[in-house]
């Protein structure tokens, strides 16, 4: 009962955000704040971080044209419902995965087949933030690049990953490999 009232809380949390985001205005840098802030209650169902929200949060620091902004804006018209809706699912899956997990009468094909539910729910979300990273890297600057990895380097979660990333061209990264 206590993940079940866990799910709804998110649920709730949720759904304003998710009201102001179909609305057709822009979203101001405090809605993209209240937005990376409740996102970041769904960030584990999957294993892709999210971008946007921390890119929209500091237009101003990544010097975004508009023809950018406009570009991130119709993607998330075109995909922040449904990816919300994907994370949610998993989310509540996750939840009734464990109790489930916990009952003896519920055998190890069912888990089984359970988890693989979930795995399919998490490539689709993962389809879905990949296409908002390559319309990132698709529209980003080198000097953009450089300007994001400082915003991230301020956040814990993903401080530790950019300094991984090395410039290749105008846009583009690569995972750097030891030899």
């Amino acid at each position: 009962m206590k993940h079940i009232g866990i799910v709804i809380a998110l649920f709730l949390l949720f759904m304003p955000v998710q009201a102001k985001h179909n609305s057709e205005h822009a979203l101001s840098p405090e809605d993209w704040k209240e937005i990376r802030g409740k996102v970041a209650l769904l960030e584990d169902s999957g294993l892709m971080p999210m971008l946007l929200p921390i890119i929209m949060g500091n237009s101003d620091t990544l010097q975004l044209t508009d023809k950018q902004i406009q570009s991130f804006r119709s993607w998330r018209k075109k995909n922040y419902t449904n990816m919300v809706n994907v994370m949610n699912r998993i989310i509540e899956l996750k939840v009734q995965f464990r109790v489930e997990s916990l009952s003896p009468g519920v055998s190890s094909d069912h888990l089984i087949a359970f988890q693989s539910e979930i795995q399919k729910l998490q490539r689709q979300l993962l389809m879905i933030k990949l296409t908002c990273r390559e319309q990132v890297m698709a529209t980003f600057t080198d000097e953009q690049w450089e300007n994001f990895a400082f915003i991230i380097s301020d956040n814990p979660k993903l401080a530790s990953l950019m300094p991984q990333a090395q410039p290749l061209n105008h846009g583009t990264y690569s995972q750097v490999t030891e030899h």
